[in-house]
């Protein structure tokens, strides 16, 4: 029986949740919790901000939020909205921890992003079920985002983190005016919406631009995967699953011309798939299975009955995406990380969907 699930275990959404929850618990890393007097470099007044912006009101999922003036000092609650920020040339003073354990919580592919920003954020714990309200007003922050949160924040959380600083969540509609779901804008929408609560829109206009063209430059290589089926799943405590269609990194996959939506679901996280269930993938082109994080998963995968019947392991057209650098970026679906991952991503569906069983598919291809 294969049903969806909502459980959010550890950073929300972040591979296999709950397994990565335990990557990012033991990744050594050094950052320190916020100190009495908070320190940390101020959000840039950058060419791209206007200060003619504001005030603006942001419809938001958790209602209208109003930012008087241009924010000079940003902390962010979620795995990637820093990453958003630097693109827009805007350094938040705070961030999560990096579930990787990356340097202030800052992954390889944003580096650039955010030394151009003049961003040198503070990193701190931002807890798996609650946020720490006292921790976070350390920072002193005059804008706190949340738009791509560890966990569903509750009503009560955000008019508590809302007596610190206007809270963004994510918008409350998509561009075409439908109700957004949880882990699942795209990026247009949010940088949109984070470029609005900073002042920067020119920039995002210029940067969904770039990341438009980038994608269309793939479709065109590519005309014969119009239509070709995939779906980006994983293994986790003896049981498969695939993330529902709205997923970030199926919204990648559907970027390229692929088809993500010939499994029935929900607009739940992901949906669980019992060992023998597995056929309900049968028909898909291709399967992306993230492996990195839990690299014993595909032997227990390839174990499972029905696991060799499926179209993508009789033609070839499972990815096994064993680089934990091109995991995280694929993952974080920043607009640095968009670029990163098409470099290092694409060469694996040109060896998975050629329709050769033989072709040998690659874990990673270095990209970066």
């Amino acid at each position: 029986m294969f049903t969806f699930s909502k459980r959010r275990a550890g950073a929300a959404g972040v591979t296999a949740a709950a397994a990565l929850l335990l990557a990012a618990c033991s990744s050594g890393t050094d950052d320190q919790e916020p100190t009495e007097e908070p320190t940390g470099s101020a959000a840039p007044t950058t060419e791209e901000t206007s200060t003619e912006a504001f005030p603006v009101t942001l419809d938001t999922v958790m209602g209208d939020v109003v930012i008087d003036d241009a924010p000079e000092r940003v902390v962010t609650l979620g795995s990637h909205e820093h990453e958003y920020l630097y693109a827009l040339g805007v350094a938040p003073v705070a961030v999560p921890v990096s579930w990787q354990g990356y340097d202030l919580g800052t992954g390889p592919w944003a580096q650039e992003d955010r030394i151009a920003a003049g961003a040198e954020p503070e990193t701190f714990e931002p807890g798996t079920s609650t946020y720490d309200a006292e921790a976070i007003a350390a920072y002193e922050p005059d804008l706190i985002v949340a738009t791509y949160p560890n966990h569903t924040m509750t009503q009560e959380e955000f008019d508590l983190l809302s007596g610190i600083a206007p809270v963004v969540t994510r918008p409350a509609t998509d561009s075409e005016g439908n109700e957004t779901a949880e882990w699942g804008v795209s990026l247009a929408d949010e940088l949109t919406l984070l470029a609005q609560a900073t002042g920067t829109t020119d920039k995002a206009e210029e940067i969904i631009t770039e990341i438009d063209a980038a994608y269309a430059e793939v479709r065109d290589a590519h005309p014969e995967w119009e239509g070709m089926t995939s779906q980006v799943g994983g293994y986790y405590e003896g049981q498969a699953f695939v993330y529902a269609v709205n997923d970030t990194r199926n919204q990648f996959l559907a970027n390229l011309g692929l088809d993500v939506s010939a499994i029935d679901n929900t607009d739940e996280a992901w949906l669980q798939i019992s060992a023998e269930q597995l056929d309900v993938l049968s028909d898909l082109d291709s399967v992306v299975w993230q492996v990195a994080t839990t690299p014993e998963a595909k032997d227990e995968l390839e174990a499972l009955p029905l696991f060799d019947s499926l179209t993508s392991t009789e033609t070839g057209g499972n990815i096994w995406l064993g680089d934990p650098v091109l995991e995280g970026a694929f993952f974080a679906n920043s607009p640095s990380s968009v670029h990163y991952t098409l470099e290092g991503f694409v060469p694996l569906l040109e060896a998975a969907l050629d329709g050769d069983p033989a072709t040998e598919v690659p874990t990673s291809t270095n990209a970066g």
